[in-house]
């Protein structure tokens, strides 16, 4: 695995936003599969359901944006790495107690690099400033 992408990249090509189409050119650099957690998969759903609790979308798009994500999981477009959730906990508190008192990070943020690490992606694409400095701090080339 090369890339891990942060959730607000993999929502952007499930709901219609301003740099949703830089998002899809972005992972369209990359061959499928693409790696999936389950802190990717719940944030991605949960932030497309807050996009309909601000009338941001319709319930019926917001329905639709999550079918059309389910079904790419089923499919395989994205996948789920074999890893354990302790790993990836004992490797964010460790990001967390070096960086975040430096970054202002952000306890998901941490939780999506520290992944990343124990995947061994060697790349992190996200348009989050402070998640992309972590990242960046600990190994990881970030993109775009």
């Amino acid at each position: 695995m090369d890339a891990y992408f942060d959730s607000a990249i993999i929502v952007k090509l499930y709901v219609q936003e301003a740099t949703s189409p830089d998002a899809i050119r972005l992972v369209g650099s990359y061959v499928a599969p693409y790696v999936l957690t389950q802190w990717q998969e719940l944030e991605v759903k949960n932030a497309i359901r807050l996009k309909a609790f601000r009338a941001e979308i319709t319930a019926a798009e917001m329905n639709q944006s999550i079918a059309a994500f389910e079904q790419d999981v089923a499919t395989g477009r994205w996948q789920r790495p074999a890893y354990t959730a302790a790993t990836v906990e004992q490797k964010a508190d460790e990001l967390s107690a070096g960086h975040s008192a430096a970054l202002g990070c952000r306890t998901l943020d941490i939780i999506h690099v520290a992944a990343a690490l124990v995947l061994g992606a060697t790349e992190f694409v996200t348009f989050d400033g402070r998640q992309g400095a972590l990242a960046k701090q600990v190994g990881l080339t970030v993109k775009p």
